[in-house]
Parts: structure tokens; sequence; C-alpha cells
């Protein structure tokens, strides 16, 4: 074992997770179904009344969906260094809050801005700060999910966490929509921001007996320790594999979440009613995946040693998922290519799981500065997607033709996802599974 093999020095003893465990990841679901969910509904607001009715057009909507991400992603590295300093629970407490101020914040923006220029000045201040907000989300989770589940099932719980991101995207473009047909849309997200509220006083009072994070104790030892300083968990080689990885998986995830119901239902002209039913099955189906690759990493790890330990399934997992997804745009029968599809999203999202349960290993004491880290650069590759697809297709049909373009520019993104696969042999061998037992307590 050379240098960078090394296991990072345990800051604090390791805590005996709590026995309401379960309970952790239940209330973890909440909240992260229902942060996705208000953060796509400005998007489903957009599409069905502030484009048509209020006098702003799709490109400078779209500036309001981006300076929601700008924020996010920008943030997440101090996000992470917060998470380190407060913990994780008490982060996720002003995300809660925070997220109900800034939907009822959107609901103002509509009611009181009655011009069309306020109106989109307004949403870009208030969204930029919800993205702000929401920037620790998923690190605190993780990072929640390694203080206080037991070892054998972390990455199933990471599964089941981010499968609720699946769902509560998945929830919104009826759930929202009902509300707006109902009360149009600056009264829904009033109605959110409510339910947002309930949701943070449920998390507040249900997460009020978990065991204390020993957060302080952490954070002391690594200002101490030349191996937990901020320098060192940044350039440590695995974080930075990870971080690479992640980027790759979030390039072509996104490519899922923005342009396949555009090429289901338009370039392949299979129409908009099949178009919407295949990309909710597809968002579904990439769920269902992460909570199986969960069950099966944490299956591997018990089983396994050093880097197939980690790296086996989200590995296999994105690189099933680049092959399936190719081997379905050679097709000329469409259904072959949308079963494909659904495929690659189930394989793809296998890989999830244990990205979240490595890192915040890898990085500790400071794991949710190393899962901000990741997480940035997951939405980098996210954020170049929407954008680096259509440009390829373009440069693409000039020479061979508007489908084959798109296909080829589909292409990239599987081929992608494949070298992202490869990144996970950069990651060094774990050390929790020879500090903690089968059941997550001391060894």
């Amino acid at each position: 074992m050379n240098a960078c093999d090394s296991p990072l020095p345990i800051a604090e003893p390791v805590a005996r997770p709590a026995r309401g465990w379960w309970r952790v990841v239940v209330l973890l679901m909440l909240v992260v179904a229902l942060g996705h969910f208000n953060r796509i509904a400005i998007s489903v607001a957009g599409a069905e009344r502030i484009i048509p009715e209020g006098g702003i057009d799709a490109a400078r909507m779209g500036w309001v969906y981006s300076a929601f991400l700008a924020l996010y992603t920008l943030a997440m590295v101090p996000a992470g260094w917060f998470i380190d300093r407060v913990g994780a629970r008490a982060t996720l407490i002003v995300f809660c809050f925070g997220s109900a101020i800034f939907v009822a914040g959107t609901s103002a923006v509509g009611l009181y801005c009655k011009t069309a220029t306020m109106l989109w000045i307004g949403l870009l201040a208030v969204r930029s700060l919800m993205g702000l907000v929401n920037s620790p989300l998923h690190p605190a989770a993780a990072r929640m999910v390694f203080a206080h589940v037991p070892h054998n099932v972390k990455s199933l719980a990471n599964g089941l966490v981010t499968f609720a991101a699946c769902a509560g995207i998945s929830a919104t473009y009826y759930g929202f929509g009902t509300l707006i047909d109902r009360f149009d849309w600056p009264a829904a997200f009033l109605v959110t921001g409510w339910i947002t509220l309930a949701v943070a006083l449920v998390w507040t009072w249900g997460t009020r007996n978990v065991a204390r994070e020993s957060h302080h104790a952490a954070t002391a030892s690594a200002e101490k320790s030349p191996e937990g300083s901020v320098r060192h968990v940044l350039l440590r080689p695995g974080v930075i594999c990870l971080t690479l990885s992640y980027a790759a998986l979030g390039y072509f995830q996104y490519l899922f979440f923005y342009w396949i119901q555009y090429y289901i239902g338009t370039v392949e002209k299979l129409g908009a009613d099949v178009s919407r039913q295949y990309s909710t099955l597809i968002t579904l189906t990439m769920g269902f995946g992460m909570i199986l690759g969960g069950w099966l990493a944490d299956w591997v790890s018990m089983r396994f040693s050093g880097r197939f330990r980690r790296g086996l399934v989200p590995a296999l997992g994105m690189v099933g998922s680049g092959v399936v997804f190719e081997l379905g745009l050679l097709s000329s029968d469409s259904r072959i290519m949308v079963a494909a599809f659904i495929l690659s999203a189930g394989l793809l999202g296998t890989s999830e799981g244990a990205f979240w349960t490595s890192i915040v290993e890898l990085g500790r004491p400071r794991g949710g500065l190393a899962a901000g880290l990741m997480n940035m650069g997951g939405n980098v590759g996210g954020l170049l997607s929407p954008v680096a697809t259509p440009l390829l297709s373009t440069y693409f049909a000039s020479h061979f033709g508007e489908a084959v373009g798109w296909r080829l520019s589909l292409a990239v993104a599987g081929a992608v996802s494949v070298v992202g696969a490869l990144l996970w042999f950069g990651v060094e061998a774990g050390s929790e599974a020879a500090v903690l037992d089968s059941t997550g307590n001391p060894a």
C-alpha cells in the first residue's frame, strides 16, 4: 500500500448508529423529495403560465433557471465546509426553513411584481438565493447517513435518498401542475411554501433525539492534522477521481432530464404524449436503480476488499449504462431504442449510492467538504450537458443529417459515462471496513 492508499486517520471515535436510523432515512427522503419538487416547480410554472402569460420569453426564463443552478453549484464547497462546522442535522434545518422562505418569496414576486421586467428581476433574485440555500442538501444528507446508519446499509440508504430526488422530480409535473390549475402559479408556490415549512418542523422535531455528531471534535482534529486539512482533502487522489467521475455521471444523467423527451417526441417523431410517458418512466427507473445499486454496493462491501469493495458496482453500472445506451441508438426500431434508454437509466442509477458513501468516507473528518466538491463536479457536468448536446447535434447534422447528428451527440454522452467509470480505478481502497463490523458498530 502506498502513501495515497493510506486511510485518513479517524478524528473521533466511531459512534454507534442510532437504533432508529431508518427514521432518519425516511425523514431524509421526505426532505430531499420536497427539495427537488420545489426546485423543478419553477420550470412547470414557467412553461404553463409565466412564459405564455407573464411577458417573459423563454430565453429570459432560462436565465431564471440558470440563476438557481449557478449559485447552487458555486456554493457547493463552502456549503460542505459549513456542514463540517455545524453538523448535517443543523445544516438541513437551515435548508428546510430557508427553502420555505424562498418558495414563499417566489409567490410574493408573482403577486406583487406587476410588470414583466420587475417579475423577471424578482424571480432572478429569489431563485438565486434559493439555489444558495439548496447547495448543502445532498452533501448534508450523505453526511447524515454516514453518521447514523449502520455500515452494512449505508449505500442502500444513500440510494433511497437519491431515489427520493427522482420521485420528487416525477411528482412535480402533475402535482404542481394541478396546484397551478386550481390556484394559479403564485398561490401554488404559497401552498408549497407552507408545506415546506411543515416539513422543516417535522425534520427538526423528528431528529431531535438523533445521536449528536461530534463535528466540533472532527474539525478541531482536522485543523491540527495535515491529513485532515482542507488542502489535503481537496487534493486527495480519490476525492479528485470521484469528483471527475461524478461530473461524467452528471453529464450523462442530465441528458436524460433535459433532452431525451425532446429526442423521443420530436426527433424520433413519437409525439408529445408518448415522450412524456417514456420520460417519466425513465426517471422512475433511474430512481429504482439507485435503490438496487445501493443494496448491491452494500452486499459487495461485505464480501470484497480494497478497490473492488468501493468501485465494482458504480463502475459496472456506468459502463453498462453507456454500452446499452449506445446499442439503443444503433437500433432502427423505436421500441427497442426506448427500451434501451430505460434500461440505461436504471443502470446509471445503480452507481449513485456508492458515490455518496465513498466520498464521505474518503473525506473524513471533512466528509461534508469532500461531498460538496464531488457534487459541484456533478453539477458542472450537468450544466454542460444541456448546452453541449444541441451544439454537437448541430455540428454532426451538418455532416450527416439531423437524425444521425442527434444520435451522435447522444452517443457522446454514453461514451462520457464509460470514461467516468474508468476513473474509479484511481480511487484508493477504503478503510471503514477495518473499523466497523457488519452491524456498523466499533470492531
